[in-house]
Formats: C-alpha cells, sequence, structure tokens
C-alpha cells in the first residue's frame, strides 16, 4: 500500500510540475512573431494565421473572388462588392492562396533578413527588418504589431521602403498584397 501512495504522489507531483511549466511559458516577443512570419511565409502559410490581425487581412486585400466578380473584372467593370466589405475568410484564403505559388518560395528562399530596431509602447510595437534578396537591392521593411487581450502579438500592418522595379517581386514575396500584386502584374513581360 506505501508503493501506490508513492506513485500516486509522485503523479500529483510530476502533474504539477507539468501545469507549471505550461502556465510559465514566455509570450513570444514582437521579433519572435516576426521571426516566425519570415519562417512560415509561403513555406507553410497557415502558420501565418494565427500571427496577423483580422484588420491585416484586410489591408493586404488579397482574397479570392467570386464568378460573377472575375467576370467583371475581366470586362474592366467595377465589381458589385467592395474589398473592405468581404467576409475575413475571402481575405485569409486569398492570403493562404498566393502563398502556394512556388515561385514565391523560391524567392523567399533567395532572401536574407536582418533585425533591426524593435520597439514595445504599451499594446503596440514595431520592428524593422532589412530584407536583401540575392540579386537584387534590398529593401525595408517595418512591422507594426498590436498585443491582442490573450497577451499575444500580431502583425497588424506592414510596410516597405526602398521597393523598385529589380526587387519588386522579392519584396511581394517577403510581404504579399493586392497593391503590388497589380503593380507586378500590370510590369512588360521581360
Amino acid at each position: 500500500m506505501v508503493g501506490l501512495v508513492d506513485v500516486s504522489r509522485a503523479c500529483a507531483a510530476a502533474l504539477v510540475l507539468l501545469v507549471a511549466t505550461a502556465c510559465g511559458a514566455p509570450t513570444a516577443t514582437p521579433s519572435d512573431v516576426v521571426q516566425s512570419y519570415f519562417r512560415a511565409l509561403g513555406r507553410d502559410p497557415l502558420r501565418t494565421l494565427p500571427l496577423v490581425t483580422d484588420d491585416f487581412h484586410r489591408r493586404h486585400a488579397l482574397r479570392v473572388v467570386t464568378s460573377a466578380e472575375a467576370q467583371a473584372a475581366g470586362a474592366d467593370r467595377t465589381a458589385e462588392s467592395a474589398p473592405g466589405a468581404l467576409a475575413l475568410d475571402r481575405h485569409q484564403l486569398g492570403w493562404l492562396a498566393i502563398q502556394s505559388r512556388p515561385e514565391l518560395a523560391r524567392l523567399l528562399a533567395a532572401e536574407t533578413t536582418r533585425f533591426g530596431d524593435a520597439r514595445e509602447n504599451g499594446d503596440a510595437a514595431s520592428v524593422e527588418v532589412a530584407v536583401a534578396p540575392r540579386d537584387a537591392p534590398g529593401f525595408a521593411q517595418r512591422f507594426a504589431l498590436l498585443r491582442g487581450a490573450d497577451g499575444a502579438w500580431r502583425i497588424d500592418a506592414i510596410e516597405q521602403s526602398g521597393v523598385v522595379p529589380a526587387n519588386a517581386a522579392a519584396a511581394f514575396a517577403a510581404y504579399p498584397n493586392e497593391a503590388a500584386r497589380r503593380a507586378l502584374a500590370a510590369r512588360p513581360a521581360r
């Protein structure tokens, strides 16, 4: 009977230790979140979803369209619904779909990132990242993050600077968005 009690106490102590360890796990910093973004972008896009806010998806403006919207766009007519009025899942699906393109993963594999300043101010933070494509000039990305009610940091917006025609495709890979997609599509074929 003594052995059974000792095993029960040992199991209870192990359970308490496990719970205490899990509860004490450190929250990811804003820089950690941005590093996770770059690790998952174009390689495992589903992992980017919990790293970004709902407003982030509305800002990138990528989305899936209905056949009526595609026909309207093809006929150079205005689609019936404005991108901001669309359901969030249409933006999320657009975000995921664009990252499934193999050329995006190839561009990302050829980029290196160097983290610069990271600043926190209450529930807002910013992280500066220098992105260096293999065969093009570098550019900068500034991430704006917000801390959610759960305490986790999420990317709310991305701004790029130093984007020129020579690095536009690499910049699109680092931050897929509708404005950059349209600009790339409008460029003459090489």
